[in-house]
């Protein structure tokens, strides 16, 4: 093995390393914002017509509104993921873990 050809299989372990690191970083934050199957949550409009209609969804359901999400349009909620993630996940709507004593705890409903 020449030096060039070592030169080359030292980047190819930092581009290796780097990815490892990406995805590390990425399945971490996936980990933090995953929804519990109940308790509070933040539900995240993706669509001007999602934020229109979102109050009015979490209002019809088994979902207790907490307050407004940090995001624009996001709300707090309090329930169980299952009895409403489907129908807001098909309404461009994301549903987020709330971070304990976290957003909102200023803008009570």
């Amino acid at each position: 093995m020449n030096a060039a050809s070592k030169k080359q299989a030292g980047r190819g372990h930092s581009r290796l390393i780097g990815l490892q690191a990406v995805i590390a970083c990425t399945a971490m934050g996936w980990l933090l914002l995953a929804p519990p199957a109940q308790g509070q949550m933040t539900l995240v409009p993706l669509t001007a017509s999602a934020a229109l209609t979102l109050p009015a969804t979490v209002l019809h359901g088994d979902i207790r509104l907490i307050g407004t999400g940090p995001l624009p349009g996001s709300l707090l909620v309090e329930g169980r993921r299952a009895d409403f993630s489907g129908y807001l996940l098909h309404h461009a709507t994301l549903v987020l873990a709330t971070p304990p004593g976290g957003c909102g705890a200023e803008s009570q409903a």
